[in-house]
């Protein structure tokens, strides 16, 4: 039900590769962003391991796209360096798990599979996870989220943009029906 939803919404425009399992974590891209203002066709690709945790880690990955027609903004992150890059990425994603952690145990999966084998966090990212934990709640709503995740951000010197894609991709449907 929930990767039905997201083709339909997405547009068809969602994808699924299975790869061998190489260690590295399942992941998930939204393509079609070129800019703070820029939208093109937006597609959502979805990266999973060939191993016990496939399905799980299809839900997970799934879920982080599902953020996006509930309402949650995703962010344009201004020049930086690839570290920081980096940096402000794993923040989005450490607070979308937040977010999704409740609807993934609400599907009945075992949160003790909510995440794969990782690599171990650095001081900087335990710091980042540990704030990240403890503003909880708030990250569970759209609006808590936009407003948390900013001010943690600006906080740490990031210059960004919060992005709504939801009506970009309303629109991109809209330009597909034939008449």
């Amino acid at each position: 039900m929930l990767a039905h939803s997201l083709w339909e919404f997405y547009n068809y425009q969602l994808y699924c590769t299975v790869r061998t399992d190489d260690g590295q974590p399942n992941r998930h891209r939204i393509n079609g962003i070129t800019g703070p203002k820029t939208v093109d066709t937006i597609r959502v690709c979805v990266s999973i391991r060939d191993n016990d945790r496939k399905e799980e880690g299809l839900v997970h990955e799934l879920l982080h796209a599902n953020l996006i027609p509930l309402g949650y903004p995703r962010f344009w992150f201004e020049e930086c360096t690839p570290e920081n890059w980096r940096l402000a990425k794993g923040i989005t994603n450490l607070a979308d798990h937040v977010a999704m952690f409740p609807i993934y145990s609400c599907l009945g999966y075992s949160t003790k599979r909510f995440l794969g084998p990782s690599r171990s966090l650095n001081e900087l990212e335990r710091r980042v996870h540990a704030d990240l934990r403890e503003m909880g709640e708030r990250l569970r709503t759209p609006q808590g989220y936009l407003d948390s995740i900013s001010q943690y951000l600006e906080r740490n010197k990031f210059r960004f943009t919060p992005l709504y894609l939801t009506n970009a991709i309303i629109a991109q449907r809209s330009s597909l029906k034939i008449d």
